[in-house]
């Protein structure tokens, strides 16, 4: 690990980065968050980048937030896991927070209504069929 400690914005802003540009979350940013922390950055080499997804795996939880967190914690503390956490969530709930404004505004809309029509009876679906092979594997 390198010697110099970060700033809390340059934590904030990489895992901002990190969130925003990561399509497919988990296993999809493993390359991303290599490329940040290990190669431009240098917090950690790669035998502890390796050690960090592991740990960010095997721990209940997301594993862009069980990166930040270790990586937080691991170069500035609690307030370390406090800027890469928040960076890594921002966008999601961005994204979130404007869905929901589109969706309150339009889903009056008879196009709208329709998908969702046709989105509701697809959901129970793929939670029937869910519950099926699991219940397969119980009996």
């Amino acid at each position: 690990m390198s010697a110099n400690k970060p700033e809390l914005w340059t934590l904030f802003v990489t895992y901002l980065k990190i969130g925003a540009f990561t399509i497919g979350g988990g296993y999809a940013m493993l390359a991303l968050v290599q490329r940040e922390v290990v190669d431009r950055h240098h917090w950690l080499d790669e035998k502890e980048f390796l050690n960090m997804m592991a740990l960010a795996q095997a721990a209940p939880g997301l594993i862009a937030v069980n990166s930040a967190i270790f990586l937080g914690h691991r170069l500035a503390g609690w307030r370390g896991v406090t800027v890469c956490v928040a960076g890594a969530v921002l966008p999601s709930v961005i994204v979130i927070l404007l869905i929901a404004v589109f969706f309150s505004r339009y889903k009056t809309l008879p196009a709208v209504e329709a998908v969702f029509r046709w989105i509701r009876p697809a959901v129970v679906a793929l939670i029937a069929a869910t519950v099926v092979r699991i219940a397969k594997h119980i009996w």
